[in-house]
């Protein structure tokens, strides 16, 4: 493994996998993509599904983001050192004969001093001048996720909503420190701009290091056997119906037409015109406005009962309505809360999958 700056022009800028004098190497964070686009990728096939000018943007703006990210954790008490976005260090592991992965840290640190707030004050004060901490460095993966993503992954935990994540902070902790220590994923929510972090113990991140690398591992025996072939494919990871699959830009190329293929056994939609399409989206402008109208009035009507309430002096009342005798009154609704960051910190992540379940719906959106 080697650890060595790098120019910041090709830094960010190169492929997802390239071929090498050494067989085959992977730029650490597409560890979760599919053998076959990565094959895609180092074969230099054409792209048939480049990525919306949005998406990019939405890339970028993530990217731009984690700087922010940094130094709010520095706000709140983290010994934070960035890498140098002009001259970032690039490491690179060895994950298997002939197979290397290579990227470059967002940055290392610890969490806040034992001394608690007045230490966290003082180390966000005086930075390095501050008191020194003997707890080791850890490297922190720097992540943007949009809101349902962010609830997703602060709710699961990131071994099972992003696994790549934390096989590619176990990348860089064996590239920087020769072994597999805690790492830390921090990630910033881009709708509300809240961050939150977890840390991964080290055998856990280690496992998950593990377990990326032994799933590309049958990518460079592919290279051994077949060389640089773009015509020789290795098997997929995902389906269409997949997201990988939907987002990838050799999609068409890989399965032509599969994105637009029905499942097996499944009945073919009944053929909508546009005029038709459109007629239900009026009904449904339409429909949304007296519901709006409705809830209005519903506020309304609700608000001056509670004032009603009030000038009265008690919590319930009953007052005759229209139809009947009804009650009127206040009522307390009680939620409780988990901590999902304490719980995904002391349980590994096949004991959560036993008790933080998910359950996935389809529904259709207009906006």
């Amino acid at each position: 493994m080697t650890t060595i700056p790098s120019a910041s022009s090709d830094a960010f800028s190169r492929p997802a996998a390239r071929f090498t004098a050494g067989g085959l190497d992977i730029r650490a964070s597409a560890l979760g993509q599919c053998r076959r686009a990565l094959w895609y990728t180092a074969t230099e096939q054409p792209v048939t599904n480049p990525p919306e000018p949005e998406s990019l943007t939405l890339l970028e703006a993530g990217n731009a983001l984690e700087p922010v990210v940094v130094r709010a954790m520095r706000r709140a008490g983290w010994r934070v050192s960035p890498s140098d976005r002009d001259e970032p260090v690039s490491v690179t592991v060895e994950a298997a004969p002939g197979l290397t992965v290579t990227g470059h840290p967002d940055a290392t640190g610890c969490p806040p001093p034992a001394g608690g707030a007045a230490a966290a004050v003082e180390q966000f004060l005086f930075g390095d001048n501050a008191q020194p901490d003997e707890t080791e460095d850890l490297v922190i993966e720097v992540k943007t996720r949009g809101p349902e993503a962010f609830k997703r992954w602060r709710t699961l935990g990131a071994e099972r909503s992003h696994p790549e994540s934390v096989a590619q902070a176990a990348c860089y902790s064996l590239g920087l420190y020769g072994e597999c220590r805690d790492v830390v994923i921090a990630t910033l929510d881009t709708g509300s701009r809240l961050w939150d972090h977890e840390v991964i113990p080290a055998e856990r991140a280690e496992r998950a290091w593990r377990n990326a690398s032994g799933r590309l591992e049958a990518l460079a025996e592919h290279h051994a056997l077949h060389g640089p072939d773009p015509q020789a494919l290795p098997e997929r990871d995902f389906t269409a119906a997949d997201w990988q699959c939907q987002r990838c830009p050799y999609l068409n190329l890989c399965q032509p037409g599969g994105a637009g293929e029905a499942e097996d056994g499944a009945e073919p939609a009944k053929p909508v015109s546009d005029e038709q399409a459109r007629a239900a989206l009026h009904e449904y402008e339409q429909a949304q406005g007296r519901i709006k109208s409705l809830e209005a009035d519903k506020r309304g009507a609700l608000k001056t009962l509670q004032h009603w309430l009030q000038r009265k002096g008690e919590s319930k009342a009953r007052l005759e309505g229209s139809a009947k005798t009804r009650t009127v009154g206040m009522v307390q609704s009680r939620r409780y809360s988990v901590d999902h960051q304490r719980l995904n910190a002391l349980l590994a992540p096949e004991q959560r999958a036993e008790i933080v379940t998910e359950q996935v719906s389809e529904y259709l959106r207009v906006s």
